[in-house]
């Protein structure tokens, strides 16, 4: 995923976030030209955890669609394990919308790798050395279309004359690798599902009503999570035609790359879309079809583990206790296996 071409960033802010006096926001401004050569300036937010300021490695966080960063109880899980917590609220999300952009618009997909490039350029100059990319949903889809992109640390650096941390690997919650249908169902509709947000992209659907799963994780509805409406809203932002188009772009190219870099997918055991109560939603992942995420892994993803969370919502860390605590565990092994494989690596590179 290359940058935009002629699109340059600069720091406009820093403050304590939102979250509290645990959290640091950085808010950077891009401005310049788009591959399409219309002008723009997009703001990307950068937040991090102020804890564990010596250590050299650190989780970066990758939110999805109609969402931002707010999971304050995630960052301390991951202080407490020894790590440098950070997350990015994309440009046109959270903390980096603005009046006069529209939410969760994007000309392409690759646009979204300017975020992670400042992202990941900026945790360098903070002391970061190596770097796993934690990415939920759609965040899942952009993470994996950068991480696909053929080029090596020195050519980032060379391009943009700044220092990069390594990313040693990329965990997945929930990735938007492949639109919500069953397996069988979408190898029938989805060249006439193409054909149709190509023909049409100036449409965008609005709904008015606040679907089910959100309705099963705010408190305002009875969930356990209290969150910004006026970001991550109930009934959704409204769907652009051109931004499923770009979104169903991303997935195709994605499907003929390989990436080797170790790699967990953590996923429900079921699928609930289309159930009409928030008790029959929370049973499972309730926006997309889990087989065709875990067909769509497969291709890509060659050093792959996945598992399989029980009642698992659509976000893993926004499910109920028991599969919370199933998730973060699974993390914290495949974590440590990591940990070993990186050390052992670093360690023959080492030897004369």
């Amino acid at each position: 995923m290359s940058a935009p071409i002629g699109q340059h960033w600069k720091q406009v802010n820093d403050c304590e976030d939102l979250l509290g006096a645990n959290f640091r926001a950085r808010t950077f401004e891009l401005s310049g030209l788009r591959s399409s050569g219309q002008k723009s300036q997009v703001h990307t937010t950068l937040i991090n955890h102020i804890g564990r300021p010596r250590t050299p490695k650190a989780i970066l966080y990758i939110h999805g669609y109609t969402d931002y960063f707010f999971q304050t109880d995630l960052a301390e899980y991951f202080i407490k394990l020894g790590y440098r917590f950070y997350a990015v609220d994309l440009q046109g999300y959270g903390r980096s919308l603005r009046p006069s952009t529209l939410p969760n618009w994007c000309d392409s997909i690759e646009q979204y790798g300017q975020d992670l490039d400042i992202a990941l350029a900026t945790m360098k100059q903070d002391g970061m050395k190596n770097v796993v990319m934690l990415a939920h949903s759609t965040g899942g889809l952009i993470a994996s279309s950068y991480l696909a992109q053929p080029y090596s640390l020195s050519d980032k650096e060379s391009h943009y004359n700044k220092p990069f941390p390594n990313v040693t690997g990329l965990m997945l919650n929930s990735p938007f690798l492949a639109l919500p249908f069953s397996p069988k169902l979408l190898n029938s509709i989805s060249w006439p599902i193409r054909a149709i947000v190509s023909a049409l992209p100036f449409i965008l659907l609005n709904s008015k009503k606040a679907n089910t799963y959100s309705k099963s994780l705010h408190t305002r509805f009875g969930g356990e999570w209290d969150y910004r409406l006026d970001w991550k809203p109930a009934e959704g932002f409204g769907l652009s035609f051109h931004w499923l188009r770009e979104i169903i772009h991303a997935q195709r190219d994605l499907a003929n790359q390989k990436i080797t870099i170790p790699t967990l997918m953590c996923r429900s055991e079921i699928s609930t879309i289309g159930k009409k109560t928030v008790s029959e939603i929370q049973q499972g992942d309730g926006v997309l079809d889990v087989d065709s995420m875990q067909e769509a892994a497969n291709r890509t993803f060659k050093n792959l583990t996945c598992v399989a969370i029980p009642q698992g919502f659509h976000d893993l860390f926004l499910s109920k206790q028991v599969a919370r605590d199933l998730y973060l565990s699974s993390m914290v092994k495949w974590l440590k296996n990591l940990n070993e494989e990186t050390n052992e690596h670093t360690k023959h590179l080492d030897e004369p």
